[in-house]
């Protein structure tokens, strides 16, 4: 493992220059040498085992390490590290305990503080970083809160960037402080895998979670009413009407009202009310007359459609 800070003087966070190099028998080591972006102290070691060369007796490996655009100076430092897995380290923190009795204490004595006005608190029982059921619920023995965390994914995390800070109030929470916490591992044992949340009174008793149902306003109901064609009205043309004109086709004043069940007839014919259900035909204006074809009367419009409707009496189409 390679490390490197920025002074050789007590503990020091792991920082390499923003501009580096590392290289291992002259290939370049791919690693993130940044850690995460505005959180010091969040940089990993540089894992090189795999480009070193230690099976051969007499070769020598070289490590090279070059910064520029600064004029601090740095150190580096390399170290021959043993991994631990996870679940090695799990089983470390199972080994430190916060007793039930413990928790409860401090509970009763929030409770009696003249100060501090307390009621039943709810307790999530998932983890604040996976979101799944806690199996190992830990926290740092400095916290105060209940809320414990799960051991195996807070490890995964600092595997990815190691930062030691507790998920749920955001103190320090290093591996030697961590512990389980065996009053929510009792309550973990005793409810099933489906319960996320419980009760805790004061007193340290708790119980199942139960939402409260707020009370909102019903919605109003609006009735749904479907419209067919057939329910629109349109105005009847006014039969006393000389259309034997031919300037523009226009439409005199209403008279009554329709149901509009008649159609569209391109060869002249007069169409015939259908029985509801029936869709009504579009409606086609002819945009294409202007004064021009006024004055030509003997050639009419080569293309004209004609809206027919059967009326008691008058004409029965007009153009």
């Amino acid at each position: 493992m390679v490390f490197c800070a920025a002074s050789n003087f007590g503990t020091q966070d792991i920082a390499f220059p923003h501009q580096s190099e590392l290289k291992v028998n002259g290939d370049d080591v791919k690693a993130n040498l940044r850690g995460l972006k505005n959180k010091p102290g969040s940089t990993r070691p540089v894992d090189i085992t795999d480009l070193l060369r230690l099976k051969i007796p007499t070769y020598h490996n070289t490590v090279e390490f070059t910064y520029a655009l600064t004029q601090k100076r740095f150190y580096l430092s390399i170290h021959v590290c043993k991994s631990i897995h996870v679940d090695n380290l799990v089983q470390t923190i199972s080994s430190r305990k916060i007793s039930k009795g413990s928790v409860i204490k401090e509970l009763t004595k929030k409770a009696h503080d003249a100060e501090i006005e307390l009621s039943s608190q709810v307790l999530s029982l998932k983890c604040p970083l996976s979101y799944m059921r806690l199996n190992t619920p830990i926290r740092a023995t400095t916290c105060t809160h209940v809320q414990c965390f799960d051991a195996t994914s807070y490890l995964q995390l600092q595997q990815q960037g190691p930062q030691w800070v507790c998920p749920v109030c955001s103190k320090s929470a290093p591996f030697e402080r961590l512990a389980i916490d065996e009053y929510v591992r009792d309550i973990l044992n005793n409810t099933p895998t489906s319960v996320e949340q419980i009760d805790i009174e004061p007193s340290g008793r708790w119980k199942m979670h139960k939402p409260t149902e707020a009370l909102a306003n019903p919605e109003p109901q609006y009735d749904a009413f479907e419209l067919d064609d057939d329910d629109l009205v349109v105005s009847e043309i006014n039969q006393s009407r000389d259309y034997s004109t031919n300037s523009p086709n226009t439409v005199g004043p209403a008279t009554g009202v329709l149901t509009p069940a008649s159609g569209f007839s391109k060869e002249g014919s007069s169409s015939i009310s259908r029985p509801g259900g029936t869709k009504r035909a579009h409606e086609v204006i002819d945009l294409t007359l202007s004064d021009e074809d006024d004055e030509e009367s003997s050639q009419p419009p080569s293309k004209r459609i004609q809206l027919l409707r059967s009326f008691p009496s008058g004409p029965s189409a007009f153009l």
